[in-house]
């Protein structure tokens, strides 16, 4: 059951946006805020100040992504098994978020520049040798300065709305894609591999020659499946380990 009245969510404006909604029941459902199922539609709506057809979009969205499970006269039930190392692949939680659920702090030290990608990204994901992107460099540091993830993010100069663009860049892709291209990203495509660290280095990370670690090449593709951007992810196996959830 629902603990009832036993906290409250923030409220949301009155912009009828279904993934910040999404986001604040994902939230609370990680945070354990509810047991075993979420409350009525007209008892979220009031909660986050929006409209039940938003409320209706958002746990959609969750149901799609297996989070919960919608029945009639039963409600909306929350799947028991459904942690932060299961999401993060479909980044609907962040991989800061998944490290401080580990108990680590952590510090994201961000930065970027606009030029060619370098060889290496290019060859992977098949990106012209004249194409200026946004390149982004994002390092996850855990308490004792160690690199616990390298992202690089490859964002083609074209798609951004704002040709002179000089703004902090935020360390989520979806995120800065909503704030700054022209078209936001819908979904993504990963390929993961298990690699193993070599000399000269294979990553950055804080692993010694012959230890093992995750790689990730994602493509994210807008809703009409069009390519947008490109991620390369580093993991170091001692700190991250993500989870897959399949249903039967």
């Amino acid at each position: 059951m629902a603990k009832e009245n036993s906290f409250a969510l923030e409220p949301l404006d009155d912009t009828p946006l279904a993934e910040r909604v999404r986001k604040a029941i994902l939230d609370a459902i990680l945070e354990k805020r509810f047991e075993d199922r979420l409350p009525p539609e007209d008892v979220l709506a009031e909660m986050l100040n929006v409209s039940r057809t938003t409320i209706r979009s958002a746990l959609q969205s969750l149901e799609e992504h297996g989070v919960v499970n919608r029945k009639r006269a039963v409600g909306t039930t929350i799947n028991a098994h459904i942690r932060r190392s299961a999401l993060a692949l479909q980044r609907l939680t962040g991989f800061d978020a998944l490290l401080r659920e580990q108990g680590y702090q952590v510090k994201i030290q961000t930065e970027w520049e606009r030029a060619v990608p370098p060889r290496d990204v290019r060859e992977v994901f098949e990106i012209a040798s004249d194409r200026e992107c946004l390149l982004t460099l994002k390092n996850y540091l855990i308490e004792d300065r160690r690199t616990a993830m390298v992202i690089r993010d490859v964002v083609p100069w074209d798609t951004l709305r704002d040709e002179d663009f000089n703004d902090p860049v935020p360390a989520s892709l979806f995120e800065f894609t909503r704030r700054h291209c022209k078209t936001p990203i819908d979904h993504a495509v990963v390929e993961a591999m298990a690699l193993v660290q070599t000399a000269p280095a294979k990553t950055t990370l804080d692993v010694k020659k012959g230890q093992p670690f995750m790689r990730l090449h994602e493509i994210h593709y807008s809703k009409a499946g069009k390519p947008l951007a490109f991620s390369t992810i580093d993991a170091d196996n001692d700190y991250v380990t993500f989870e897959i959830f399949r249903r039967g």
